[in-house]
């Protein structure tokens, strides 16, 4: 059996990653489905039916996760859909589609994909699956919940620094060039 301290901190954080996102998604929600469109993983027509399932499946995820009776399938709902963003990303980046918005958090931030958001969302989804298994019965104490709450704050404040330190360095001006000559090129042939 496993401690209720770290469980509870896991779960709440995966609750808190999902609702921030679907905040996002839904602050920016004529854009989603382009989003959606731009993996070119469903038909173009089915994409914003695609984009409302999400937002929903992420929203009761969210749910699921911080009401304990349910937070097992919550933790199964959140590992899935990390390994369903996992794979999409994957898929983009083997047809050499980098610079598609990855859509994480919106479209605000406008951020292309890369093999580290392959990785950090298999962390994630391990870390989700872990809520699959039992926990101790034990009650937690207050120093214990506000232990939780400082780890929460910090993996808060941490996130964004991880996107930023990951990001891809951007293009260099002769890549830039060599781009532009050959775009240039494809025309004028």
């Amino acid at each position: 059996m496993l401690d209720p301290l770290p469980m509870l901190t896991i779960a709440i954080a995966i609750a808190a990653l999902f609702a921030a996102s679907l905040v996002q998604k839904l602050r920016a929600l004529p854009e989603w489905p382009g989003i959606v469109r731009n993996y070119r993983l469903v038909p173009d027509a089915l994409a914003g039916a695609v984009g409302v399932l999400l937002l929903c499946a992420e929203g009761l995820t969210a749910a699921a996760l911080l009401w304990i009776p349910v937070r097992s399938v919550g933790g199964g709902a959140a590992a899935a859909l990390l390994a369903l963003y996992a794979a999409a990303i994957g898929i983009n980046l083997a047809r050499g589609r980098t610079q598609i918005d990855c859509g994480c958090f919106g479209s605000r931030l406008g951020q292309g994909i890369g093999a580290w958001m392959v990785w950090r969302n298999g962390l994630l989804a391990l870390l989700a699956l872990a809520l699959l298994l039992p926990v101790s019965p034990r009650a937690l104490s207050v120093a214990e919940l506000l232990v939780a709450l400082a780890a929460l704050s910090t993996l808060g404040f941490l996130y964004p620094v991880l996107a930023v330190v990951a990001r891809p360095a951007p293009p260099t001006f002769e890549q830039n060039f060599r781009a532009s000559a050959a775009a240039d090129a494809r025309r004028s042939s």
